[in-house]
């Protein structure tokens, strides 16, 4: 399943001091090291002087959208009708969810990608409303032993 990050969107997610593309790149490369997905990180603007539009890192790759805006070039990354079902975007940016969702394409959210999600509660541990009593009575019918009337 090919996923596609928006990399501006993470890009600002992180912490004043931490907030450079590179900080991104580093981030997705140490996220994905022991996986085998296919991720495309895409970056509005020119890519850094004297790298190339589209750096092929592995599994990753990072495009920079160069004059366009990297939300465009992502929805345009998404094939036409329903192969779109098998690409997941990553961003919190609500335009673009809209878009990625009308070409039928998966969306998540930075934060569950990053594995910060709040997890769901877990259901509370069956208690029995039953006396010792009853359970002895039910533990001895399912052995085949006849109770004591």
């Amino acid at each position: 399943m090919p996923i596609l990050l928006d990399g501006n969107n993470l890009l600002h997610r992180l912490p004043k001091s931490q907030r450079c593309r590179s900080a991104v790149r580093k981030q997705v490369l140490e996220v994905t090291r022991h996986e085998t997905m296919s991720l495309t990180v895409v970056f509005d603007g020119p890519p850094p002087d004297g790298a190339p539009a589209r750096e092929l890192l592995g599994s990753v790759t990072v495009v920079y959208a160069g004059s366009r805006s990297a939300d465009d070039v992502i929805v345009n990354m998404l094939p036409d009708g329903p192969a779109a079902k098998q690409y997941t975007v990553i961003t919190d940016d609500r335009g673009l969810a809209d878009r990625v969702r009308d070409r039928r394409a998966k969306v998540r959210r930075l934060a569950e990608w990053q594995g910060r999600r709040k997890q769901k509660p877990r259901p509370t541990k069956f208690e029995s409303k039953l006396s010792s009593h009853d359970i002895a009575d039910w533990e001895d019918f399912f052995a085949g032993r006849p109770g004591e009337d």
